[in-house]
Parts: C-alpha cells; sequence; structure tokens
C-alpha cells in the first residue's frame, strides 16, 4: 500500500480558504484586542471608530510609527479610546529598526484569551507580515485572530497625472517617477522573517511593483537577483484598473531579462497566495526565494500567511525614506473587510 504524505505547501494549498467578508461594524467582547496604527491615511482610524458601538469596552493596542509624522491619525484614536473608555495600550514601531517588534507584539497578546482583530489598513507593510508570522508562533497559533482592511474611497495618483509624469521620464531619463514615497533609506532585513533554506546558487526575486520605481531599483541594486518573478496588482474595481500597466511602464518590467510576470487581485488576498505557493513549487527548490511585500494590503496579509508556513523564503523590504505627500496617500474610507486567520492556524 503506498502512503501519499502532504508537504506544508501541498495542505496550503488544498485548504478552502476563508473568504474576505464585507462587514460593516466591528462587534468586540470585553475581552478582545484590536490593533491599530496610529499612520496618516483617513482609513486608519476607520475600524476603531465602527467598533465603538460594541456593548462593552474593549482592548486597543495602539502602534505609534517613528519616525513621527505630523499628520498620524494617534491622537484621533486616543480620543476615541477616551470617549468610550476603551482600554488603551501603546506601543513604537520604528520603521527604520523594526527587528523584533512581532515579539512585542506577542508578548502583549499571548496572555489573552480574546480574539485578536488587526487592523491592516495603515500598517507598514513590513510590519503586516511580522505581525502574521509573530501571531501564528504563539501556542494559540492563528486561533482567534482576524485581518480587518478598510478600502480607501480615493486612491491617488490620477491617470492623467501618471501619464503626465511618464511622459516627463520619457524626455529625460534621469527623471525618475515618484507619486506615494521618495527614496528608500535602505533594504531592510529584520532576522525573524530570514530564510532557513540553504544558501542556493540562484536568487529569485518575487517583487509586488509600485508606483514608486526607486522601491524594485533599490532591490535590484542591493541584492542582484539572477531571476525576477513579478507580480502585478490587478484592481478590483474598472476605475482604476489602469494603474496596473502604468505600474509596469514606471518599472519598465517588460525591459528586465529572466523575468516572470503574473497578476492577482489587491483585494482578493487567496489569488495572491496560490500565486506564491506555485512560485514555490516551481522555483523553491532550485532557487532561493526573496520576497519583497511592496504590493496592496491584501497582497501583503497573503505574504503574511504565507511566510508564516512556508520558512524557508527570506522576506525583504525597502523602507522609504520619505513619504511624498501623506495628505494625499489616500482618501476617505469606504468598505470593510473582515478576514478570519484561523482556518491557516493548523
Amino acid at each position: 500500500m503506498s502512503v501519499t504524505i502532504q508537504t506544508t505547501e501541498d495542505k496550503l494549498t488544498d485548504l478552502s480558504k476563508p473568504p474576505l467578508k464585507a462587514v460593516d461594524q466591528l462587534r468586540l467582547s470585553d475581552n478582545d484586542w484590536l490593533v491599530v496604527c496610529g499612520g496618516f491615511e483617513d482609513r486608519a482610524v476607520e475600524a476603531l471608530r465602527r467598533a465603538t458601538g460594541s456593548a462593552t469596552p474593549f482592548n486597543v493596542l495602539l502602534v505609534l510609527y517613528k519616525p513621527f509624522l505630523p499628520q498620524n491619525k494617534a491622537d484621533d484614536m486616543r480620543r476615541l479610546c477616551r470617549d468610550f473608555a476603551l482600554n488603551l495600550v501603546e506601543a513604537t514601531y520604528d520603521r527604520q529598526n523594526p527587528s523584533a517588534f512581532g515579539d512585542l507584539l506577542v508578548s502583549i497578546l499571548n496572555n489573552q484569551s480574546g480574539r485578536v482583530f488587526v487592523d491592516v489598513s495603515a500598517m507598514s507593510r513590513l510590519l503586516i507580515v511580522q505581525a502574521i508570522v509573530a501571531l501564528s508562533a504563539r501556542e494559540r497559533g492563528l486561533s482567534g485572530c482576524f485581518v480587518v482592511y478598510t478600502e480607501a474611497e480615493t486612491y491617488p495618483p490620477t491617470q492623467a497625472e501618471v501619464e503626465a509624469e511618464l511622459e516627463k521620464s520619457a524626455m529625460d531619463p534621469t527623471i525618475s517617477v515618484l507619486f506615494l514615497s521618495s527614496g528608500v533609506f535602505e533594504v531592510t532585513v529584520v532576522p525573524e522573517l530570514s530564510s532557513l533554506a540553504p544558501a542556493a546558487p540562484q536568487t529569485r526575486l518575487i517583487n509586488f511593483p509600485s508606483l514608486d520605481a526607486h522601491q524594485l531599483i533599490a532591490l535590484r541594486n542591493e541584492l542582484q537577483p539572477s531571476r525576477f518573478t513579478f507580480i502585478e496588482g490587478r484592481p478590483p474595481t474598472s476605475n482604476i484598473q489602469w494603474r496596473q500597466e502604468a505600474v509596469a511602464r514606471i518599472n519598465h518590467l517588460e525591459t528586465i531579462r529572466n523575468a516572470e510576470r503574473c497578476s492577482t487581485s489587491t483585494l482578493a488576498y487567496e489569488e495572491t497566495l496560490d500565486c506564491l505557493l506555485g512560485i514555490y513549487s516551481e522555483h523553491g527548490i532550485q532557487e532561493r526565494l526573496l520576497i519583497s511585500p511592496t504590493g496592496s494590503k491584501m497582497q501583503t496579509v497573503s505574504v503574511g500567511i504565507f511566510r508564516s508556513l512556508i520558512q524557508d523564503v527570506q522576506i525583504i523590504y525597502p523602507t522609504p525614506q520619505d513619504f511624498c505627500s501623506p495628505d494625499g496617500y489616500t482618501l476617505g474610507a469606504s468598505t470593510m473587510h473582515l478576514l478570519p486567520l484561523e482556518p491557516f492556524s493548523a
């Protein structure tokens, strides 16, 4: 009798992945925790605001960003916690020295009996991965854990603004097209997201191209990968689907040799998770895999889930030097979504 042993990636591929559900409110109890970030986007406050209708006070872990930006919403969140008598705990996340923040997160939440809701709407992408991986390593794993994500109403820049910048860049190749952030502080590698795999002769960079060309340039210069896989984000609504082609042009993807290209939804996380599993299945044995989570927030959630279970891949992140216009990064708050992580705990 033959016995088939499923690998972790086989089990994850076959798993019936929970859907991302739209919700109007968050209903939390007195043992539950809501993890929020005091970022500068309007939607940073939305999950906390919608949770204040809960029947009983709950617990809030407010992550404060360093370096500090005056546009950050931390004071608005503190005010909500005071007005609704919520238990508030604060922790500082240093974007330029983020190592071991997952340990701090778990030290606050590990002995709590309630559920944990992680609002990724205003989170650094590296922090999203760190948080999911750290929570998965608890004794309870991802049991009782949820991701909360609120879409923005408007995602600058406009198509006309992008086309104008692309035209300038075409006339003068020394001009970099930058919209959301400017420059890269460093390509960050945190020990807790390092690879357990032995060195391989070939290195593959799995990258989510963004509107800022400096990110991919920094990764290529620093890492010198021999192979590339680009996971291009496909916006879920027709009015901004032009962004996928624009991002490809900004990063000159068609000129990069030894590159595979695929696209996944920026909202439907399971598409990205299945894509990562396919890449790992095809290349994971022969090549060293480096993943740079610079895509959408829900694509980054997929990276966090993937890395929590597949540990022989390296997470690297081009930490932004500055933000071009914090007041216009995204505008407004739209649909809020909830994703249970418990199915991935096993």
